[in-house]
């Protein structure tokens, strides 16, 4: 037996079917539509964050899905705000007390964190939806909690909606927010606790760069609409 026969005995042990099948499992729970993601500079990183992404929650690595679906959310505003600026010219950046930057490129796009990314998309509308917007900054929320203190977790009211209580800000004084959860969106989730809140950012950062992402091609995509070409679908 060679050292590769080895490695493939280790790792067919280790991802057995029973895995497998939770995997299965966790994948068609999503029930998601393709999404659109085209092929312009900074679309394979974005491509390649999802992948990641889909892959450790499905083998059940939580608190990593959840890092990752921060991390796409950035890398995708930063993505579809760079092509915006390609197109239309530098954007305006001022927010209360600071002082007024011109963003012209995507390498000062890349020093924004995620609350000046997000606050840019929506000043010029790339993202106009409260909805995704709120979900986008609950998965930030959710995000800095795994990286920085604890994995979140929903609790049953035994009420209709399950509810997390997330840390939004430790300036003080210290402020939390209530997300909730409808509970029958996640009644054949078999084991409470870390799956559903990576199954929460999983399944609202899809709905976020559905729309984020699809507005990127929407010309390109109409005229191909027939003979849809692969580098501008993901599904994983």
């Amino acid at each position: 037996m060679n050292c590769i026969d080895e490695h493939f005995i280790i790792l067919r042990k280790r991802f057995n079917d029973r895995r497998l099948k939770e995997a299965a499992e966790r994948r068609a729970g999503l029930a998601y539509e393709s999404i659109k993601i085209g092929d312009k500079r900074g679309s394979g990183r974005v491509k390649f964050l999802l992948a990641q992404m889909h892959q450790n929650y499905y083998f059940g690595y939580f608190e990593t899905a959840c890092t990752l679906a921060g991390i796409i959310l950035e890398q995708g505003l930063v993505f579809r705000l760079s092509n915006w600026i390609s197109e239309r010219g530098p954007i305006l950046f001022k927010r209360k007390k600071e002082n007024s930057i011109w963003i012209q490129n995507r390498e000062q796009l890349l020093e924004l964190d995620l609350i000046g990314l997000l606050f840019l998309a929506e000043k010029e509308k790339i993202l106009d939806d409260r909805r995704l917007i709120l979900f986008s900054h609950q998965i930030r929320w959710i995000r800095n909690m795994v990286v920085h203190d604890r994995m979140p977790y929903f609790r049953d009211t035994g009420k209709k909606n399950l509810e997390m209580k997330v840390l939004k800000s430790r300036k003080k004084p210290v402020k939390y927010a209530t997300i909730k959860l409808d509970a029958e969106e996640v009644r054949n989730i078999k084991k409470p606790g870390g799956e559903i809140t990576a199954y929460f950012c999983i399944s609202r950062v899809r709905e976020v760069l559905k729309v984020l992402l699809g507005q990127n091609n929407k010309k390109k995509l109409e005229k191909e609409k027939n003979h849809e070409n692969g580098s501008y679908l993901f599904r994983w």
